[in-house]
């Protein structure tokens, strides 16, 4: 990022039109050499650009994601809030077909069809049953929330 000639510039652009980034932390480092403090992962999260935690070649590299959110954890010492926010942001800019459950790309709010509904409740109102029926992607970050309060029940 700092070879741009505004690197703060292009960063506040990305946040503001909500440009997705894609961090393979594992391959970065074998590849590229660029990990921990030299990595522009922090920056992203800093200046509010999306960022989406990835593995480019299990194969290859012999990891998996879960490998690479516990480095994520490790390095940069993300919080349970932290990363349901790289979790969600996977499914909100992913290619799946369908309007967003999310109002918006800071997950507060549900789209106005689900807006008095539980996230990933078991009985949907109709309105928002309609939603979930017609988005794949809406459907699937339902399932999502579902999965999250499932989790967060036994704490």
């Amino acid at each position: 990022m700092t070879y741009e000639n505004d690197p703060q510039g292009l960063l506040k652009d990305m946040a503001a039109k909500h440009v997705l980034v894609e961090i393979n932390l594992t391959s970065n480092e074998d590849v590229l050499g660029v990990s921990g403090k030299n990595h522009p992962f922090p920056v992203y999260r800093r200046f509010g650009v999306p960022v989406a935690l990835s593995t480019d070649d299990e194969g290859i590299e012999r990891i998996d994601l879960t490998h690479e959110f516990v480095r994520a954890v490790e390095t940069y010492g993300l919080s349970y809030v932290d990363l349901k926010r790289l979790v969600r942001n996977s499914l909100e800019y992913s290619f799946l077909h369908g309007a967003s459950l999310w109002a918006g790309q800071d997950f507060t709010r549900m789209a106005s069809a689900c807006e008095n509904d539980e996230a990933g409740g078991e009985k949907p109102s109709p309105a928002c049953e309609s939603l979930l029926k017609g988005s794949e992607k809406a459907e699937q970050q339902w399932e999502l929330e579902r999965r999250f309060g499932d989790f967060e029940a036994g704490f």
